[in-house]
């Protein structure tokens, strides 16, 4: 287990805390075991958790070497999601947000709900790793994302990867890939249109990926505009990050 402070992260916390602050009512399907520290947290803000026990919640040490790029270990992971794991009893919801982070969505999800508007954040299903846990990226058959609406990633998840690209968009009606001081670049029609952003200092940019794709989704689902939502996107994570 790693030395120091355990803080909450994943798309799943910075979006849902995003969505309820917006105004929208969020429901949480995710694995975690009894050592999770932050049910709290989403009590007080009103976030419903639906949870599939596991013995263990996923738990992550990143190292950041002055020299060199991050270093990722897992050291536990939650069980994994199934269609199974759906309740019966969940009201269809307007938007569905997809975004694991250690491959523990199964991809038989995504043909579920095929009344919403499906979208995802890709780095979990790109995640491999050794016995010891150090994490190493890895491909993923692009054709099972067929079924989403949208699909949202930065350039740094695709890094490696670059020559599918191509391939999502073809597969996925509207692909956005943030690029961190470069914009914003959408995929859409067979066409390519890049949104630039305007320069800021970055204080922090912890969780300013994902506040950007669920700022991007309730707009677009609100305007069906992906301008609009990408200016309301970029908005949004530039007052996380600043």
């Amino acid at each position: 287990m790693p030395s120091g402070d355990i803080k909450l992260g994943g798309t799943a916390a910075y979006a849902a805390f995003l969505a309820k602050k917006m105004g929208a009512e969020v429901t949480i399907i995710t694995s975690i075991g009894q050592d999770f520290l932050f049910q709290n947290l989403f009590e007080k803000e009103g976030i419903s958790i639906h949870t599939i026990p596991a013995k263990k919640t996923t738990v992550f040490e990143n190292i950041y070497p002055a020299d060199g790029e991050r270093i990722q270990y897992l050291h536990a992971r939650a069980a994994t999601i199934s269609v199974q794991a759906i309740p019966t009893s969940l009201p269809a919801p307007d938007i569905v947000l997809f975004c694991p982070i250690a491959d523990e969505v199964d991809l038989d999800l995504l043909k579920c709900f095929p009344d919403s508007l499906k979208a995802a954040t890709i780095q979990g299903w790109l995640r491999d790793w050794d016995e010891q846990g150090l994490v190493a990226p890895k491909s993923m058959p692009w054709e099972r994302l067929s079924p989403l609406d949208l699909l949202v990633f930065s350039d740094a998840d695709m890094e490696g990867f670059e020559a599918d690209i191509s391939t999502v968009s073809e597969t996925v009606p509207i692909v956005i890939m943030t690029r961190g001081r470069n914009g914003v670049r959408v995929f859409q029609d067979n066409k390519t249109k890049d949104f630039p952003t305007e320069p800021i200092e970055v204080k922090d940019a912890t969780g300013a990926g994902d506040s950007f794709a669920m700022a991007f989704l309730l707009e677009y689902f609100k305007s069906k505009k992906v301008k609009r939502a990408v200016n309301f996107g970029q908005q949004v994570a530039r007052e996380v990050i600043s």
